[in-house]
């Protein structure tokens, strides 16, 4: 948070979006705080699930359309970009879901992705799939989960509509580099930090394993192509989003994944 604060201060960029992002932080230290007298179970991880999914979804018929993507959910002023702001929740949850119901969730989410169409929450359903699943990678359930979200990213980045980037929410790291190579160092040591963070949660580990990795997924495509910068940049779903998926790890009961 602190680079991504410099960052704006040293670009030029509005003041308003410091103040977004501060107050984002804001909340989702509030969410994470209050979930530490939560206890999520097999039902409560379905209500998580279910929610995150629908909400996504809501993006399709009402969201804010831009050039024929639907990827953004409108609240005042601000635009949250419904991805970053459910899918972690969604993952960190789905792991404690039935078998027959992961697979329906994530063939799902994957459709959603593809209709929207957006490249980078496929990419990170995948990648959250991948980690979840890497210790039963053999199993004919894996397989089915990590195929059926690895064609969503295909299909998702053939229907992909180029939009242009937007200075301090896309491409943030490379503009860090070109402002000065130490702020651009902190803030992809700062990103990496904030992936793998969740991996210090040893008594979920499929859970915080799937929410790596979608964050993962995020960080690569806003890599490679004009996708939002999660955390790093400018947007306070993905800050959020992250506090909501560690309310929802620090609230799960251990459950045996894919359990019927």
């Amino acid at each position: 948070m602190g680079a991504s604060l410099l960052l704006f201060h040293v670009g030029g960029a509005p003041s308003t979006y410091s103040l977004v992002n501060a107050a984002a932080l804001g909340l989702a230290l509030i969410v994470m705080v209050a979930s530490r007298r939560l206890h999520l179970g097999a039902r409560g991880a379905a209500w998580v699930v279910g929610l995150g999914l629908s909400g996504i979804c809501v993006t399709l018929v009402s969201g804010v359309d831009v050039e024929g993507v639907r990827r953004w959910i409108p609240l005042g002023p601000v635009r949250l970009h419904a991805a970053m702001l459910l899918l972690p929740a969604v993952l960190a949850a789905l792991p404690c879901l039935p078998d027959r119901w992961r697979l329906a969730c994530v063939a799902l989410a994957a459709a959603i992705f593809v209709w929207q169409p957006d490249p980078a929450a496929a990419l990170a359903l995948a990648f959250g799939c991948l980690l979840a699943e890497w210790r039963n990678r053999r199993s004919a359930v894996a397989l089915i989960l990590v195929a059926t979200s690895v064609a969503g990213v295909i299909a998702a980045a053939a229907r992909a509509v180029p939009l242009a980037p937007v200075p301090f929410v896309e491409i943030v790291l490379a503009q860090g580099f070109m402002l000065h190579a130490a702020l651009g160092m902190a803030l992809a040591a700062a990103l990496l930090f904030a992936i793998f963070a969740p991996l210090l949660d040893k008594a979920n580990r499929a859970n915080a394993a799937a929410v790596s990795g979608g964050w993962l997924g995020f960080s690569i495509a806003s890599v490679a192509g004009p996708y939002p910068t999660p955390l790093a940049g400018y947007g306070a779903a993905a800050i959020l989003g992250y506090g909501l998926a560690i309310a929802v790890l620090r609230a799960m009961v251990q459950l045996r994944v894919g359990s019927d």
